[in-house]
């Protein structure tokens, strides 16, 4: 008698992107060059200095890798559908992910009224 192999389950329930305040399309502004990429962002406020901090990672693109190279931390501009604010990108990972980062006020909404954080909660 055969018997079933057990079916594939991920080892992880959650969406490792749940967490994320910001995923979609940006402008980064490096060395005067406008550069189109797709960014995921994450906001929150630091307990240490209470400073808002927001972070995240550009997807792989070509002509972002020729300007930063293996630099650590190039500033620059980052403009979303929401809002335009200065960053720094550098840390390029395995993926080839630059990440960008910022502090005080992000370049994506954030929630600031009680409704609007409840109205999430209850999705």
């Amino acid at each position: 008698m055969a018997t079933e192999a057990p079916s594939a389950r991920p080892a992880f329930n959650d969406d490792p992107h749940e967490e994320s305040d910001y995923r979609g399309p940006a402008t980064i502004i490096l060395r005067g060059t406008e550069i189109d990429v797709d960014v995921e962002m994450l906001g929150y406020r630091e307990p240490i200095d209470g400073i808002f901090r927001w972070t995240g990672r550009i997807s792989p693109n070509d002509q972002l890798a020729d300007i930063v190279g293996d630099l650590q931390r190039l500033p620059c501009v980052i403009r979303t559908p929401h809002s335009s604010r200065d960053a720094f990108v550098g840390d390029v990972d395995f993926w080839d992910r630059y990440r960008i980062i910022g502090k005080s006020t992000p370049p994506f909404h954030v929630a600031t009224e009680l409704s609007e954080i409840e109205s999430d909660t209850d999705g």
